[in-house]
């Protein structure tokens, strides 16, 4: 999966226009289901758009992640496709994978895989999204909804 992932962002990345790098930071929340509270995290992170053509870009995100609440932590890997509706809007699709733990201790990380709709206004260099997703626990029981806000800016 990662090799063919890597695989369509560098043939993407050589027939279209070059990738942008940008930096971005956000702020979740994670609603358990049934509903509880089940932490509000913020993350700063990295990614890569890639024009793919016909007004769609691909993009790819790693951040790192914190809820101060919680005292939990751990890594995000977001992709998105984008449609650009408007000259500074587009909608999103995007697929989550979020790994989670207590402090340091990765022997109980928790595995998350979702996704959801999303929007994006362009400014200039900066990029405001919000979003919505859907995450299924992969080695922990649950349901989470999962909205939250992006800002990014492009180097």
């Amino acid at each position: 999966m990662r090799k063919a992932l890597l695989a369509s962002v560098l043939l993407a990345a050589t027939s279209a226009q070059a990738a942008d790098f940008g930096l971005n930071l956000g702020v979740l929340e994670v609603i358990l289901l049934p509903p509880a509270h089940g932490g509000f995290y913020v993350y700063a992170g990295g990614s890569v758009a890639v024009p793919i053509g016909k007004g769609f870009t691909f993009v790819g995100s790693v951040s790192i992640e914190w809820s101060f609440d919680q005292m939990r932590g751990g890594f995000v890997v977001v992709s998105s496709l984008d449609y650009v509706v408007h000259e500074h809007v587009g909608l999103d699709v995007n697929l989550v994978f979020i790994e989670d733990q207590p402090g340091l201790r990765f022997n109980e990380a928790q595995l998350f895989l979702g996704g959801g709709p999303g929007a994006s206004f362009f400014v200039g260099k900066w990029t405001f999204s919000v979003f919505f997703s859907v995450l299924g626990g992969l080695n922990v029981p649950g349901v989470s909804l999962v909205p939250g806000v992006n800002v990014a800016y492009t180097l």
